[in-house]
Protein backbone atom coordinates (compact mmCIF):
# COMPACT_ATOMS: atom_id res chain seq x y z
CA UNK A 1 0.00 0.00 0.00
CA UNK A 2 1.04 3.91 -0.86
CA UNK A 3 0.24 6.61 0.84
CA UNK A 4 0.56 9.90 -0.07
CA UNK A 5 -0.04 12.91 2.22
CA UNK A 6 -0.47 15.24 -0.62
CA UNK A 7 -1.12 17.97 2.22
CA UNK A 8 2.80 18.22 3.33
CA UNK A 9 4.07 18.43 0.47
CA UNK A 10 1.37 21.88 -0.35
CA UNK A 11 3.11 23.42 3.22
CA UNK A 12 6.64 22.88 1.88
CA UNK A 13 6.34 24.30 -1.74
CA UNK A 14 4.06 26.92 -0.50
CA UNK A 15 6.94 27.96 2.13
CA UNK A 16 9.46 28.21 -0.23
CA UNK A 17 7.28 30.76 -2.62
CA UNK A 18 6.31 32.49 0.30
CA UNK A 19 7.19 36.35 -0.17
CA UNK A 20 6.85 39.26 2.70
CA UNK A 21 3.62 40.77 0.73
CA UNK A 22 1.43 37.43 0.49
CA UNK A 23 1.56 33.59 0.69
CA UNK A 24 -0.16 31.74 -1.69
CA UNK A 25 -3.30 30.10 -0.45
CA UNK A 26 -4.49 26.25 -0.70
CA UNK A 27 -7.53 25.84 -1.51
CA UNK A 28 -9.66 23.95 1.38
CA UNK A 29 -10.28 20.41 -0.61
CA UNK A 30 -6.81 19.75 -0.78
CA UNK A 31 -5.26 21.31 2.23
CA UNK A 32 -5.90 17.86 4.43
CA UNK A 33 -5.85 14.74 1.04
CA UNK A 34 -4.86 11.42 1.56
CA UNK A 35 -4.48 9.31 -1.39
CA UNK A 36 -3.96 5.44 -1.33
CA UNK A 37 -3.08 2.75 -3.99
CA UNK A 38 -3.67 -0.89 -3.04
CA UNK A 39 -5.73 -3.80 -3.93
CA UNK A 40 -9.41 -2.31 -4.04
CA UNK A 41 -7.36 0.42 -6.27
CA UNK A 42 -7.46 4.18 -5.90
CA UNK A 43 -8.75 6.11 -3.12
CA UNK A 44 -9.05 9.69 -2.06
CA UNK A 45 -10.42 11.14 1.09
CA UNK A 46 -10.37 15.12 1.75
CA UNK A 47 -12.82 15.86 4.74
CA UNK A 48 -16.32 15.04 4.03
CA UNK A 49 -15.29 14.06 0.76
CA UNK A 50 -14.60 10.23 -0.97
CA UNK A 51 -13.07 9.19 -4.12
CA UNK A 52 -12.93 5.58 -4.91
CA UNK A 53 -11.66 3.87 -8.70
CA UNK A 54 -11.06 1.20 -10.02
CA UNK A 55 -9.87 -0.32 -13.47
CA UNK A 56 -9.32 -3.30 -15.01
CA UNK A 57 -8.60 -5.11 -17.90
CA UNK A 58 -8.62 -9.19 -19.04
CA UNK A 59 -7.83 -11.38 -21.76
CA UNK A 60 -9.60 -14.99 -22.11
CA UNK A 61 -9.28 -18.23 -23.83
CA UNK A 62 -11.42 -20.69 -24.24
CA UNK A 63 -12.10 -24.93 -25.24
CA UNK A 64 -15.66 -25.64 -25.86
CA UNK A 65 -17.81 -27.54 -27.91
CA UNK A 66 -20.91 -25.87 -28.92
CA UNK A 67 -24.36 -27.11 -27.41
CA UNK A 68 -25.57 -28.41 -31.30
CA UNK A 69 -22.43 -30.79 -30.66
CA UNK A 70 -19.41 -30.76 -32.95
CA UNK A 71 -15.31 -30.97 -32.06
CA UNK A 72 -14.08 -28.76 -29.96
CA UNK A 73 -12.63 -25.58 -30.70
CA UNK A 74 -10.53 -22.77 -29.41
CA UNK A 75 -11.85 -19.31 -28.58
CA UNK A 76 -10.61 -15.84 -26.90
CA UNK A 77 -12.12 -12.42 -25.82
CA UNK A 78 -10.78 -9.59 -23.58
CA UNK A 79 -12.80 -7.31 -21.18
CA UNK A 80 -12.34 -4.10 -19.32
CA UNK A 81 -14.03 -2.64 -16.79
CA UNK A 82 -13.98 0.92 -14.69
CA UNK A 83 -15.43 1.81 -11.36
CA UNK A 84 -15.72 5.26 -10.15
CA UNK A 85 -17.73 6.55 -6.95
CA UNK A 86 -17.80 9.52 -5.06
CA UNK A 87 -19.37 10.40 -2.12
CA UNK A 88 -19.96 13.65 0.49
CA UNK A 89 -21.47 13.22 4.03
CA UNK A 90 -22.73 16.50 4.95
CA UNK A 91 -22.50 18.11 8.64
CA UNK A 92 -26.31 16.85 9.01
CA UNK A 93 -25.45 12.93 8.43
CA UNK A 94 -26.48 12.74 5.38
CA UNK A 95 -24.48 10.88 2.43
CA UNK A 96 -24.38 12.44 -1.30
CA UNK A 97 -22.73 10.01 -3.77
CA UNK A 98 -22.93 8.94 -7.72
CA UNK A 99 -21.53 5.71 -9.29
CA UNK A 100 -20.86 4.96 -12.51
CA UNK A 101 -19.55 1.56 -13.87
CA UNK A 102 -18.55 0.73 -17.56
CA UNK A 103 -17.79 -3.18 -18.61
CA UNK A 104 -17.15 -4.44 -22.20
CA UNK A 105 -18.16 -7.97 -20.89
CA UNK A 106 -21.25 -9.62 -21.57
CA UNK A 107 -23.03 -7.34 -23.43
CA UNK A 108 -24.00 -9.57 -26.05
CA UNK A 109 -25.27 -12.87 -23.55
CA UNK A 110 -28.97 -12.56 -22.14
CA UNK A 111 -29.35 -8.83 -22.18
CA UNK A 112 -26.63 -8.80 -19.75
CA UNK A 113 -25.95 -4.50 -18.87
CA UNK A 114 -23.40 -3.87 -16.83
CA UNK A 115 -23.19 -0.23 -17.60
CA UNK A 116 -24.13 1.86 -14.61
CA UNK A 117 -24.51 5.12 -13.70
CA UNK A 118 -26.64 6.87 -11.20
CA UNK A 119 -26.77 9.14 -8.12
CA UNK A 120 -28.19 8.27 -4.73
CA UNK A 121 -29.10 9.73 -0.64
CA UNK A 122 -28.09 7.89 2.23
CA UNK A 123 -29.54 8.14 5.64
CA UNK A 124 -30.64 5.94 8.63
CA UNK A 125 -34.27 6.05 6.83
CA UNK A 126 -32.55 4.28 3.91
CA UNK A 127 -31.08 5.07 0.39
CA UNK A 128 -32.52 6.71 -2.71
CA UNK A 129 -30.84 5.85 -6.27
CA UNK A 130 -31.37 7.48 -9.52
CA UNK A 131 -29.76 6.06 -12.43
CA UNK A 132 -29.11 3.31 -14.48
CA UNK A 133 -28.83 0.28 -12.45
CA UNK A 134 -30.20 -2.57 -11.17
CA UNK A 135 -33.09 -2.90 -8.96
CA UNK A 136 -34.12 -4.68 -5.76
CA UNK A 137 -35.02 -7.74 -7.38
CA UNK A 138 -31.75 -8.24 -7.96
CA UNK A 139 -29.80 -6.46 -4.99
CA UNK A 140 -31.63 -7.59 -2.14
CA UNK A 141 -32.32 -11.21 -3.98
CA UNK A 142 -30.80 -14.67 -2.43
CA UNK A 143 -29.81 -17.62 -5.12
CA UNK A 144 -26.64 -19.95 -6.02
CA UNK A 145 -23.43 -17.93 -5.48
CA UNK A 146 -21.29 -17.28 -8.10
CA UNK A 147 -17.38 -16.24 -8.29
CA UNK A 148 -14.91 -16.11 -11.01
CA UNK A 149 -16.32 -15.83 -14.37
CA UNK A 150 -19.74 -16.26 -13.18
CA UNK A 151 -20.14 -19.85 -13.66
CA UNK A 152 -24.07 -21.01 -14.69
CA UNK A 153 -24.66 -17.17 -15.01
CA UNK A 154 -21.75 -15.81 -16.73
CA UNK A 155 -19.03 -15.51 -19.54
CA UNK A 156 -19.17 -19.38 -20.42
CA UNK A 157 -22.42 -18.13 -22.54
CA UNK A 158 -20.23 -16.48 -25.21
CA UNK A 159 -19.33 -20.15 -26.28
CA UNK A 160 -22.24 -21.92 -25.55
CA UNK A 161 -25.90 -22.66 -24.65
CA UNK A 162 -27.68 -19.54 -21.99
CA UNK A 163 -27.37 -18.36 -18.64
CA UNK A 164 -29.18 -19.45 -16.02
CA UNK A 165 -32.01 -16.69 -14.38
CA UNK A 166 -30.75 -16.73 -11.11
CA UNK A 167 -33.46 -14.15 -10.06
CA UNK A 168 -36.59 -12.96 -11.10
CA UNK A 169 -36.43 -11.40 -14.80
CA UNK A 170 -36.01 -7.55 -14.11
CA UNK A 171 -35.53 -4.45 -16.24
CA UNK A 172 -31.78 -4.58 -16.01
CA UNK A 173 -29.93 -1.25 -15.90
CA UNK A 174 -32.42 0.62 -17.28
CA UNK A 175 -32.98 4.11 -15.89
CA UNK A 176 -35.28 4.06 -12.63
CA UNK A 177 -35.79 5.28 -9.48
CA UNK A 178 -34.93 3.08 -6.31
CA UNK A 179 -35.49 3.09 -2.65
CA UNK A 180 -33.89 0.97 -0.22
CA UNK A 181 -34.87 0.59 3.58
CA UNK A 182 -32.58 0.38 6.87
CA UNK A 183 -32.40 -2.71 8.36
CA UNK A 184 -35.89 -3.09 10.38
CA UNK A 185 -34.99 -5.81 12.97
CA UNK A 186 -33.09 -7.89 10.48
CA UNK A 187 -35.63 -6.90 7.37
CA UNK A 188 -35.12 -5.05 4.67
CA UNK A 189 -37.21 -4.11 1.20
CA UNK A 190 -37.06 -2.02 -1.47
CA UNK A 191 -38.71 -0.63 -4.74
CA UNK A 192 -37.90 0.82 -8.01
CA UNK A 193 -39.83 2.22 -10.69
CA UNK A 194 -38.67 2.34 -14.57
CA UNK A 195 -40.49 4.02 -17.43
CA UNK A 196 -38.92 2.17 -20.11
CA UNK A 197 -36.81 -0.18 -20.23
CA UNK A 198 -35.27 -0.94 -23.99
CA UNK A 199 -32.44 -3.33 -25.39
CA UNK A 200 -31.63 -4.39 -28.76
CA UNK A 201 -33.35 -1.64 -30.14
CA UNK A 202 -30.95 -1.46 -33.51
CA UNK A 203 -32.49 -4.42 -34.47
CA UNK A 204 -34.98 -3.95 -37.86
CA UNK A 205 -37.29 -6.21 -36.38
CA UNK A 206 -39.53 -4.65 -34.01
CA UNK A 207 -40.06 -8.52 -32.76
CA UNK A 208 -36.31 -9.31 -31.48
CA UNK A 209 -36.60 -6.06 -29.61
CA UNK A 210 -37.31 -5.59 -25.97
CA UNK A 211 -39.84 -2.49 -24.96
CA UNK A 212 -40.79 -2.83 -21.50
CA UNK A 213 -42.74 -0.23 -20.13
CA UNK A 214 -43.49 1.37 -16.66
CA UNK A 215 -41.56 -1.54 -15.08
CA UNK A 216 -42.01 -1.91 -10.77
CA UNK A 217 -39.75 -3.46 -9.14
CA UNK A 218 -40.00 -5.37 -5.35
CA UNK A 219 -37.53 -7.18 -3.53
CA UNK A 220 -38.09 -8.09 0.65
CA UNK A 221 -35.39 -9.56 2.33
CA UNK A 222 -35.46 -10.78 6.09
CA UNK A 223 -31.59 -12.34 7.73
CA UNK A 224 -31.22 -13.78 11.31
CA UNK A 225 -28.11 -15.03 12.87
CA UNK A 226 -28.41 -19.09 13.95
CA UNK A 227 -25.74 -19.84 16.24
CA UNK A 228 -22.42 -19.96 14.34
CA UNK A 229 -24.63 -19.74 11.06
CA UNK A 230 -26.61 -16.84 9.52
CA UNK A 231 -29.59 -17.53 7.34
CA UNK A 232 -31.38 -15.35 5.23
CA UNK A 233 -34.29 -15.91 3.21
CA UNK A 234 -35.60 -13.27 -0.16
CA UNK A 235 -38.61 -12.96 -2.22
CA UNK A 236 -39.00 -10.52 -5.26
CA UNK A 237 -41.63 -9.38 -8.17
CA UNK A 238 -41.66 -7.64 -11.35
CA UNK A 239 -43.95 -6.25 -13.44
CA UNK A 240 -44.22 -3.98 -16.51
CA UNK A 241 -46.24 -3.80 -19.61
CA UNK A 242 -45.20 -4.51 -23.29
CA UNK A 243 -44.78 -2.41 -26.22
CA UNK A 244 -47.71 -4.27 -28.73
CA UNK A 245 -45.27 -3.32 -31.44
CA UNK A 246 -42.96 -6.12 -29.97
CA UNK A 247 -45.22 -8.62 -30.25
CA UNK A 248 -44.41 -9.77 -26.61
CA UNK A 249 -46.13 -10.43 -23.05
CA UNK A 250 -45.75 -8.13 -20.03
CA UNK A 251 -43.15 -8.97 -17.55
CA UNK A 252 -44.70 -10.80 -14.59
CA UNK A 253 -42.21 -12.86 -12.74
CA UNK A 254 -41.53 -13.72 -9.12
CA UNK A 255 -39.09 -15.95 -7.12
CA UNK A 256 -37.94 -16.91 -3.98
CA UNK A 257 -34.43 -17.69 -2.11
CA UNK A 258 -32.74 -18.22 0.87
CA UNK A 259 -29.10 -18.21 1.96
CA UNK A 260 -26.80 -19.53 4.24
CA UNK A 261 -23.18 -17.87 5.61
CA UNK A 262 -20.71 -19.07 7.83
CA UNK A 263 -17.42 -18.00 8.13
CA UNK A 264 -16.10 -18.06 4.82
CA UNK A 265 -18.87 -20.56 3.07
CA UNK A 266 -21.97 -19.33 1.41
CA UNK A 267 -24.24 -21.45 0.18
CA UNK A 268 -28.01 -20.35 -1.61
CA UNK A 269 -30.62 -21.51 -3.75
CA UNK A 270 -33.90 -19.87 -5.29
CA UNK A 271 -36.92 -20.45 -7.10
CA UNK A 272 -37.51 -18.90 -9.79
CA UNK A 273 -41.03 -18.06 -11.85
CA UNK A 274 -40.20 -16.04 -15.62
CA UNK A 275 -43.65 -17.40 -16.78
CA UNK A 276 -43.94 -15.97 -20.32
CA UNK A 277 -41.86 -12.33 -19.09
CA UNK A 278 -40.97 -10.58 -22.45
CA UNK A 279 -41.29 -13.78 -24.19
CA UNK A 280 -42.77 -13.88 -27.63
CA UNK A 281 -46.45 -14.12 -28.09
CA UNK A 282 -47.93 -18.00 -27.53
CA UNK A 283 -44.39 -18.90 -25.54
CA UNK A 284 -44.19 -21.53 -23.08
CA UNK A 285 -44.09 -20.65 -19.37
CA UNK A 286 -40.48 -20.84 -17.67
CA UNK A 287 -39.20 -21.39 -13.99
CA UNK A 288 -36.03 -22.30 -12.50
CA UNK A 289 -34.50 -23.70 -9.41
CA UNK A 290 -30.89 -22.99 -8.94
CA UNK A 291 -28.37 -23.73 -5.94
CA UNK A 292 -24.52 -23.52 -5.32
CA UNK A 293 -21.75 -23.19 -2.84
CA UNK A 294 -19.48 -20.71 -2.21
CA UNK A 295 -15.40 -20.49 -0.42
CA UNK A 296 -13.67 -17.81 0.05
CA UNK A 297 -10.05 -17.74 1.25
CA UNK A 298 -7.29 -15.08 1.79
CA UNK A 299 -6.09 -15.04 -2.28
CA UNK A 300 -8.53 -18.22 -3.49
CA UNK A 301 -12.45 -17.78 -4.67
CA UNK A 302 -14.31 -20.76 -5.46
CA UNK A 303 -17.55 -21.33 -6.22
CA UNK A 304 -19.26 -24.40 -7.86
CA UNK A 305 -23.70 -23.46 -8.73
CA UNK A 306 -26.52 -25.71 -10.56
CA UNK A 307 -29.55 -25.06 -12.36
CA UNK A 308 -32.44 -26.68 -13.78
CA UNK A 309 -34.72 -24.60 -16.01
CA UNK A 310 -37.80 -26.08 -17.65
CA UNK A 311 -39.67 -24.12 -20.62
CA UNK A 312 -42.34 -26.25 -21.63
CA UNK A 313 -41.48 -29.87 -22.26
CA UNK A 314 -37.54 -28.51 -22.19
CA UNK A 315 -35.49 -29.20 -19.21
CA UNK A 316 -32.20 -27.41 -19.57
CA UNK A 317 -29.40 -28.52 -17.10
CA UNK A 318 -26.26 -26.22 -16.34
CA UNK A 319 -23.30 -27.17 -13.75
CA UNK A 320 -20.37 -24.58 -13.53
CA UNK A 321 -17.25 -25.02 -10.91
CA UNK A 322 -14.56 -21.85 -10.76
CA UNK A 323 -12.72 -19.53 -9.09
CA UNK A 324 -10.32 -16.52 -9.17
CA UNK A 325 -6.71 -16.41 -7.88
CA UNK A 326 -5.20 -12.93 -6.46
CA UNK A 327 -1.46 -13.33 -8.13
CA UNK A 328 -0.46 -9.74 -6.30
CA UNK A 329 -2.45 -7.14 -5.44
CA UNK A 330 -2.39 -6.55 -9.18
CA UNK A 331 -3.15 -9.48 -11.06
CA UNK A 332 -5.58 -11.53 -10.96
CA UNK A 333 -6.12 -15.26 -12.79
CA UNK A 334 -9.89 -16.64 -13.46
CA UNK A 335 -11.56 -19.89 -14.96
CA UNK A 336 -14.61 -21.30 -15.29
CA UNK A 337 -15.69 -24.96 -16.71
CA UNK A 338 -19.28 -25.24 -17.31
CA UNK A 339 -21.79 -28.42 -18.86
CA UNK A 340 -24.70 -27.62 -20.28
CA UNK A 341 -27.58 -30.38 -21.43
CA UNK A 342 -31.34 -29.46 -23.08
CA UNK A 343 -33.53 -32.95 -22.45
CA UNK A 344 -36.85 -32.62 -24.63
CA UNK A 345 -39.38 -35.53 -25.29
CA UNK A 346 -39.01 -36.76 -28.61
CA UNK A 347 -35.78 -35.47 -29.17
CA UNK A 348 -31.98 -36.66 -28.58
CA UNK A 349 -30.44 -34.91 -25.91
CA UNK A 350 -28.18 -31.69 -26.50
CA UNK A 351 -25.42 -31.00 -24.64
CA UNK A 352 -21.97 -28.78 -24.60
CA UNK A 353 -19.62 -27.43 -22.66
CA UNK A 354 -16.68 -24.57 -22.16
CA UNK A 355 -13.61 -23.84 -20.14
CA UNK A 356 -12.11 -20.67 -19.84
CA UNK A 357 -9.79 -19.00 -18.39
CA UNK A 358 -8.64 -15.48 -17.96
CA UNK A 359 -5.62 -13.73 -17.02
CA UNK A 360 -6.58 -9.94 -15.97
CA UNK A 361 -4.79 -6.95 -14.42
CA UNK A 362 -6.44 -4.32 -11.86
CA UNK A 363 -5.49 -0.98 -10.55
Amino acid sequence: MKTFRTSALCAVAAAAMATPAAVPQIPAFWQDMTTEIDSDGLWIESGFLTIRGRASAGAQVAAFEALEGGTPTDGSDSDFSLRLTAEYEAANGLLWGFRTELDTGNVEIADFERDEFYVYLASEWGRIELGENDGPADSLFFHAPTTGLGQIRGDFARYTGSVALLSPYDSRDSLKITYLSAPIRNFRFGVSYSPEWESNGSDPDPRNQTRQNDVVEIGVQFVQPLGEWIWGVSAAAVKSDADPITQREDIDSWGVGTQLRRGDWTFGSAFVQRGQSNRRFGSDNEYEWNAGVYWRGDDWRVAGSYALTRDGSTDEHRFGVGGSYEITENVYFRMDGVVTMDEREGRADRDGWAVISEIGFRF
